[in-house]
């Protein structure tokens, strides 16, 4: 299953800020009170607007040119924004981070290849602390929206309520499919003994 999304994440005070001064931007709210905004295409298009000239770190393969200065506008009040982006597709590909806290680049921007820990890594220097269970990532619910569409305002495609005129498929009673599998596979190989037995 792939991965791929480029937000910026953080709470409070930052998070307003940053929505002030980007109208239009917007944040989706996930778990412990962290937000994200996702750096939609008129997002991406403003940002690059008002900041001619700008560059890209390397290490950030899908950000808008002059996204740090927004991020390092945005905190400059106080507060900690992380811009993260991912690209994986059947167990390959990478993430990239940097974060931002009360103006200042606190972690400058990262690749990682495979697993990876840039994005955990951006996350703590804006004050994520993983669970017992969870690093960062699953601590704030990154892992449960795999997609730009699940960051929509409906909320994860694969949540979602079907509309009331699609109709619903009732499944009927009966043997699940695996069990029939299983009764096959079973029937098979014993047949297969059976016959090397004569």
């Amino acid at each position: 299953m792939g991965h791929s999304v480029h937000l910026i994440i953080g709470r409070g005070a930052a998070v307003q800020a940053f929505l002030r001064r980007w109208p239009g931007s917007r944040a989706v709210e996930l778990r412990g009170g962290w937000q994200a905004i996702p750096v939609e295409d008129a997002l991406y298009a403003a940002i690059e607007a008002k900041a001619p000239g700008a560059t890209r770190p390397p290490e950030l393969d899908m950000s808008p040119f002059g996204l740090e200065l927004a991020l390092a506008a945005a905190t400059e009040a106080g507060g900690g924004l992380a811009y993260v982006e991912t690209d994986y597709f059947g167990g390959t590909g990478g993430q990239s981070a940097v974060a931002f806290v009360d103006g200042r680049e606190t972690m400058a921007p990262q690749r990682a290849r495979g697993g990876g820990g840039a994005i955990n890594q951006a996350l703590r220097a804006i004050g994520v602390t993983r669970s017992v269970a969870d690093d960062e990532f699953d601590t704030i619910g990154l892992g449960e929206r795999r997609s730009m569409i699940d960051y929509e305002p409906e909320g994860p495609v694969r949540l979602r309520a079907l509309p009331e005129d699609v109709p619903r498929v009732e499944l009927k009673g009966g043997l699940p499919v695996w069990l029939v599998v299983l009764v096959i596979v079973a029937a098979v190989a014993g047949g297969v003994l059976v016959s090397g037995l004569r």
